[in-house]
């Protein structure tokens, strides 16, 4: 009976720790955690509650959750960004999805904070395909593209840092993360720059 019993607790600690990693993972083209790509925007809040904000427009919406301090206040270094769109005349659907928590992670284990040189070593279809810099030249922010897997990988570090992944973009496979708004901290103070 004891036997019994131990491999029924290693069981359940086994599939409540795959749930928990369910939970962080980034699948390129489906899902980043439990969002997944093509869902109905009102899933959202059944399975993530209400966003902490957003803004809509011309029948797209971005909707953003913020992760949590130990004492309960927002984080706002940490962000699930939500982009829907209209698929036929009556529902939005998820687009794309967007990260900046370390917690969540590709199956090799990359995410916001990798370098940029592993991640183009895991995902070797990456291509820069966007680049904006601030007026003062100090900041930069690179996005690196793989179209056919439906993933981008996106910086925002001062020109004279090693460059770390800093948000992670999961979309449908053969669209582009450049095809919606873009959602940066101090975005719209930065301009196009030279790839």
């Amino acid at each position: 009976m004891k036997q019994i019993m131990l491999t029924l607790s290693l069981c359940i600690c086994i599939l409540f720790s795959q749930a928990q990693q369910q939970a962080w993972l980034i699948v390129p083209g489906k899902s980043i955690g439990q969002v997944k790509i093509g869902w109905p925007s009102d899933s959202l809040s059944v399975v993530l509650g209400a966003s902490d904000a957003g803004d809509a427009a011309m029948m797209k919406a971005w909707n953003l959750w913020y992760g949590r301090r130990a004492d309960g206040e927002r984080d706002s270094s940490h962000i699930l960004a939500v982009f829907t769109a209209m698929r036929d005349q009556d529902t939005q659907f998820v687009k794309q999805i967007r990260v900046t928590s370390p917690q969540f992670r590709t199956p090799q284990g990359l995410g916001a904070g990798s370098t940029i040189r592993a991640i183009r070593k895991a995902y070797p279809g990456l291509k820069l395909t966007k680049a904006y810099e601030s007026a003062d030249h100090k900041k930069r922010i690179d996005v690196y593209e793989d179209k056919k897997m439906g993933i981008a990988f996106e910086t925002a570090n001062p020109k004279n840092k090693i460059p770390l992944c800093s948000m992670v973009v999961v979309f449908d496979p053969g669209d582009s993360a450049e095809g919606y708004l873009d959602y940066h901290v101090g975005f719209d103070e930065m301009v196009p720059a030279k790839l």
